[in-house]
């Protein structure tokens, strides 16, 4: 059954969400929603469903700021389906905080990218639209990650910009990244 749920942009005018729901994929990521309130679970893709959970804001570890951790495992019209959250550190045991199906705002969500190449599809054997460049002082650039549309298998469709060291803009690109990372503490094989 394909549910159409209001979503609220802008102006508050309403829209139907009308892409269907992407299975399939297994990434780990991390919230990036500083509201004290949390991170917003909802029922089904949209900002007008229902709130079935709030995942808990980022918490102080030493002198690291550690994020929640979510298991997406769809995607929908730039909203991401997860089927549970948890806090895990540095030498702390991981604690779920959230199991069971809900969807996050793909806006909200962050991971590590290892392969910066950005691809047309989500494959190795697809074009690579665009790539880190090297600055002319040295240095190179770097993928952050400003929203996620979609996931399939290990890949996030992504729009961004590689910036250099300092932070400043460099260019904003669109498409597909592999060699995701969710772990926030230390660095994946």
């Amino acid at each position: 059954m394909r549910r159409s749920v209001a979503v609220l942009f802008g102006l508050g005018l309403g829209l139907a969400a009308t892409g269907p729901a992407r299975a399939g994929c297994d990434v780990r990521a991390w919230s990036k929603d500083r509201d004290p309130a949390g991170l917003n679970v909802r029922a089904a893709p949209g900002t007008g469903a229902a709130v079935v959970a709030r995942l808990p804001p980022p918490r102080r570890e030493g002198e690291e700021t550690i994020a929640v951790e979510v298991h997406v495992v769809g995607s929908r019209d730039g909203w991401l389906e997860i089927d549970r959250a948890e806090f895990s550190g540095y030498d702390l045991p991981a604690k779920t905080v959230f199991g069971g199906r809900g969807w996050v705002s793909g806006r909200l969500i962050d991971v590590s990218v290892q392969d910066e190449r950005v691809r047309a599809k989500p494959t190795t054997a697809a074009e690579v639209l665009d790539a880190p460049r090297e600055r002319p002082l040295g240095g190179r650039e770097i993928l952050r990650l400003d929203r996620v549309l979609a996931c399939e298998g290990r890949w996030f469709e992504i729009e961004g910009r590689f910036t250099d060291d300092a932070g400043a803009e460099a260019r904003a690109t669109r498409g597909w990244v592999t060699g995701l990372c969710g772990n926030q503490v230390t660095t994946c094989p």
